[in-house]
C-alpha cells in the first residue's frame, strides 16, 4: 500500500513537472492582454531571482549580419522548430555598454551565428512597450548581470515559410492568437499577389504592401543589398520574418509587418504554372497553392489543380505527391522547358496525388493545339528497344514519344504498356517523365 502512494506522488510529481515543461515555450512567453502587453508571469520578474532567466531553442531565421549591423546592434529572431507556434526575438545594441563591454560580449554571450542555426538563448524577458515581448537587457540596461547568452546547437537550416492566405490573415490583433498577426508573431512567412503601395525602396525602409483584403508593412533589412538592386514592379511574392514594433500609445495592437532580409526574398508572384515558361532565364518568380503530381531525385513537379499547366520545381525538399505547395525561386532552362530552382518550398496541406490525363503521343509532344508542358499525362503504346539507362520509344497511332523511367528498366521490347508521366518538352525533344518502373501498367491481351 505504501508503495502504490509512492508510485501516485512520482507519476502526479511527473505530471507537473512535464505541464511546467510545456509551459516553457515561446508561444507561452509571447501571450499578451487585449493592450498587447505581454502576461506570462516572468515578463518583467525578479531579475536578482535566477528562475526568472528562461531558456528557449530554435532556428535562427537570420544570420547575425542579416538584419542590423553587427557592429552596432546584435538581434536574433527564433522560431520553434518542434511546433507550428511560437517565435521571438532577442536584442542588445552597443551603446548600452560602450566599446570595451561590448567587443567582450560580442565575443562570450553575442556570438556570430548563421541562418539556419539551431541556437539555446539564456535569458530575461521584457515588454518593451511594442506589442511583443522579448528577450533583452531589461529597460535597455547595459549591467553585466543582465546580459542574455546565445549557444549554437547544431544547423538544420531555414524552415519553410509559412503561406498566409491574404494579408487579411495578418494585419489584425486578437489576443487569442487564434488569428491575426499576433499568431503569426517572430515566424517565418510569405505572403503571395502582394503590390506595394507606399514607402521608398531601400535598406531600412519600412514600406507598405497589401492585396484587396488590406494591407501590412514591410520592413527591409538594414544591411540588405536593395539600393543596388532595382524595386520590384507589379504582383508581389514576399518571404520574411513577420514581427511587430507598434510605437504608438497603449494599446499596442498595431505595428504589424514582414521584415525581408534581402531583395532575392520578393519575386513575381505568378497564378498559373503555365506562366513560368513565358519568364526569362534568371528571373526570379513564385507560385503559391500548387499541387505535387511527381516527385524525383533532386526535384518534383506542381501542377495547377485545373490541370491548365504545370512547371518542374529544382529541390531537394522532401514533398510528396498530392501535397499542396507554394514555392519561390529562379527560372532556370531544363529538359526543353522552363523550370524554377527554389529558394523556398511552402508545405500547405497534403491529399491525394492528381490524375493523370489520357492523351496520344501527339498531344505529348505539344501538338494538336494542346500543351501538356509539365503536366501528369499517361500514353498508351507498344514499348520499343531500351537503352539501358530506362529510356524507350513509345509508339501509339499518332506516332511516337520518348519516355525515360527514372531509378528503374525500361518495359521489354514490344510490351503493350500505359505510361503515366510528366510530359517534358516538346517537338522531337518531348518526352514522358515517369516516377519508376511501378508506375508503368502493363495491357495484357
Amino acid at each position: 500500500m505504501k508503495n502504490s502512494i509512492w508510485l501516485l506522488i512520482a507519476v502526479a510529481g511527473v505530471a507537473v513537472c512535464a505541464a511546467s515543461a510545456r509551459a516553457d515555450s515561446m508561444w507561452d512567453y509571447q501571450a499578451v492582454n487585449s493592450a498587447g502587453y505581454g502576461i506570462h508571469p516572468k515578463v518583467w520578474a525578479d531579475e536578482t531571482d535566477p528562475a526568472s532567466r528562461i531558456i528557449v531553442e530554435g532556428v535562427a531565421l537570420a544570420g547575425v549580419d542579416e538584419i542590423l549591423d553587427p557592429g552596432l546592434q546584435y538581434t536574433v529572431f527564433l522560431q520553434d522548430d518542434m511546433s507550428d507556434r511560437g517565435g521571438m526575438q532577442a536584442w542588445t545594441g552597443k551603446f548600452l555598454y560602450g566599446d570595451a563591454l561590448w567587443a567582450y560580449f560580442r565575443s562570450t554571450d553575442y556570438i556570430d551565428f548563421s541562418a539556419g542555426d539551431r541556437l539555446r538563448i539564456t535569458g530575461l524577458i521584457a515588454d518593451m512597450g511594442r506589442g511583443k515581448v522579448v528577450i533583452n537587457n531589461r529597460g535597455h540596461s547595459g549591467a553585466p548581470n543582465l546580459v542574455w547568452h546565445v549557444d549554437i546547437l547544431g544547423h538544420p537550416g531555414l524552415p519553410d515559410p509559412q503561406l498566409i492566405a491574404s494579408v487579411s490573415h495578418c494585419n489584425y490583433f486578437d489576443e487569442t492568437r487564434a488569428g491575426g498577426g499576433e499568431r503569426y508573431q517572430g515566424r517565418y512567412v510569405m505572403l503571395h499577389g502582394v503590390e506595394v503601395t507606399a514607402g521608398s525602396w531601400g535598406n531600412n525602409s519600412l514600406m507598405t504592401i497589401g492585396d484587396a483584403t488590406g494591407s501590412v508593412g514591410m520592413l527591409l533589412s538594414a544591411v540588405g543589398n536593395f539600393g543596388v538592386n532595382p524595386q520590384p514592379q507589379g504582383r508581389l511574392n514576399v518571404v520574411g520574418i513577420f514581427d511587430q514594433e507598434d510605437d504608438q500609445v497603449s494599446p499596442y495592437t498595431g505595428g504589424y509587418r514582414v521584415w525581408v532580409k534581402k531583395a532575392a526574398d520578393i519575386s513575381a508572384a505568378l497564378d498559373a504554372c503555365r506562366e513560368a515558361g513565358a519568364r526569362d532565364a534568371g528571373e526570379r518568380v513564385a507560385l503559391a497553392g500548387k499541387v505535387v503530381s511527381r516527385v524525383f531525385d533532386g526535384f518534383f513537379f506542381i501542377q495547377d489543380e485545373g490541370r491548365s499547366g504545370g512547371v518542374r520545381v529544382i529541390s531537394s525538399r522532401a514533398v510528396s505527391p498530392g501535397e499542396i505547395v507554394s514555392v519561390a525561386g529562379v527560372i532556370v532552362e531544363e529538359d526543353g522547358g522552363r523550370a524554377i530552382a527554389a529558394s523556398y518550398v511552402s508545405r500547405s496541406s497534403g491529399g491525394q496525388a492528381p490524375r493523370p490525363l489520357f492523351v496520344n503521343s501527339a498531344v505529348a509532344r505539344g501538338e494538336r493545339g494542346l500543351s501538356v508542358q509539365g503536366l501528369l499525362v499517361r500514353v498508351a503504346g507498344v514499348a520499343g528497344a531500351g537503352d539501358g539507362e530506362g529510356g524507350f520509344i513509345l509508339t501509339d497511332a499518332a506516332g511516337t514519344v520518348a519516355a525515360r523511367v527514372s531509378g528503374g528498366a525500361a518495359p521489354q521490347q514490344g510490351a503493350a504498356v500505359i505510361v503515366p508521366g510528366v510530359a517534358v518538352g516538346s517537338g522531337d525533344g518531348a518526352a514522358l517523365v515517369a516516377a519508376g518502373p511501378e508506375d508503368i501498367e502493363m495491357v495484357t491481351q
